[in-house]
Order: structure tokens, then C-alpha cells, then sequence
């Protein structure tokens, strides 16, 4: 690290802390070169906190974190990376909805030297970037939804059917009670008696 002045030295506001930075790389080195692909990884895990979020207002953005970096010359000449950090100040435009956004170099400021890098074995760097399971999202379940009143829906995909094969479930109230079925069986009986009677009589 080298040139370093102290955000003591700039006279200016400083942001609020806890306010999160936005991050700002400028160069192609930091897509193509493993090296600046490495620290560019570490600066967005270091800046970044937790919880992470998803949207932040526009006034929950104070300041920017600007790190770029040249063109490289060399193989073994790196370029330096320059690190600045700017406050941000939006002024009213007359006539427009938005305003004017100007960069104010707030510090700390400091360039950075990539020196001795080793490369981790193939195996190792899989097992350090391998992610934990997150336990805290539950499990999705396929054709199972839960609707605004926290109550459980299910969703049953079945074939055609065929109606005329469908049992329906038979319920008592539509039975025939057992005095019907008595009343019924005694004029049947009775009919047989009177249709006997006359053949007998057909008979003599």
C-alpha cells in the first residue's frame, strides 16, 4: 500500500455509519485477470454486511467506493489499484424530476500493489468456495401453495373419468325405512294368497 491520506485530512461531511457503500470497479483487468478477480471478490465480501438486501432507497446511498485499475503492460508488472472514496451529493435541476449527482472525494485514499500470490490446489479452492445449505428456507413443495389467510392448498392432477363408474356414498336418509318395507312385503304376500285362491276356485 502506498500515497495513503486519511479521511482525517479531507474537509468535508462524512456519511452515517452503518450506511452501506456502493462499489465501483473500473477496468477490464478486473474480468479477465484471476489476481484482480480474486481482490475484487474480497472487497465486495468485506463491503457488502449482513443481512444482505435486495433494494435500498435512493437516499441510503451517501458515498462510493471507486476502485480501478490500468491497462497492464507487462506479465510480471501489475498495475496498481487506486482506491478513492467519494461522498455523494444530489443537487435540484430546474425542470427536471431528477437531480444532479456530483462526487466529492471524502477519503480515506490509498493505492494498492498486488505482490506474492499462491494459488490454492484445484481440490482445495472447490471445498473453500462450496456453499452451506441454507436451512432457513423451507422447502418448496410441488402443486402445494399457502394462501393469504396462512391456510394450505393442494393441487391433484387426475385423469379422465368416467362418471358411470363413480361410487357415490349412500347416506341412510335415503333409505326406506323398515315400515315401508314391511307394508311392501304384505301386499306382495297378499297378491300371491288371492292369485292361489283363484286358481282354486278356477279349479272346482
Amino acid at each position: 500500500m502506498s500515497n495513503y491520506i486519511g479521511s482525517s485530512e479531507f474537509k468535508n461531511v462524512d456519511a452515517t455509519a452503518g450506511v452501506r457503500p456502493l462499489l465501483t470497479f473500473s477496468g477490464s483487468l478486473w474480468e479477465v485477470h484471476p489476481r484482480y478477480q480474486h481482490f475484487k471478490g474480497l472487497m465486495m465480501d468485506f463491503f457488502r454486511g449482513l443481512p444482505e438486501v435486495e433494494k435500498i432507497e435512493v437516499e441510503g446511498l451517501q458515498y462510493v467506493i471507486s476502485l480501478s485499475v490500468g491497462e497492464q503492460v507487462s506479465e510480471q508488472d501489475l498495475p496498481s489499484i487506486l482506491f478513492r472514496v467519494y461522498l455523494l451529493k444530489s443537487k435540484r435541476v430546474a425542470g427536471s424530476k431528477f437531480p444532479r449527482i456530483e462526487l466529492e472525494e471524502m477519503g480515506p485514499r490509498m493505492d494498492f500493489k498486488l505482490g506474492r500470490w499462491k494459488e490454492a490446489a484445484e481440490d482445495v479452492m472447490k471445498m473453500a468456495l462450496k456453499k452451506a445449505k441454507d436451512t432457513t428456507v423451507p422447502k418448496t413443495k410441488k402443486n402445494v401453495e399457502i394462501d393469504r389467510m396462512g391456510d394450505k392448498l393442494g393441487r391433484i392432477h387426475v385423469g379422465v373419468q368416467d362418471l358411470r363408474k363413480l361410487q357415490t356414498r349412500k347416506l341412510r336418509g335415503l333409505k326406506r325405512g323398515r315400515e315401508e318395507d314391511d307394508e311392501k312385503s304384505a301386499k306382495v304376500k297378499r297378491k300371491k294368497e288371492e292369485a292361489t285362491a283363484a286358481e282354486w276356485v278356477d279349479e272346482e
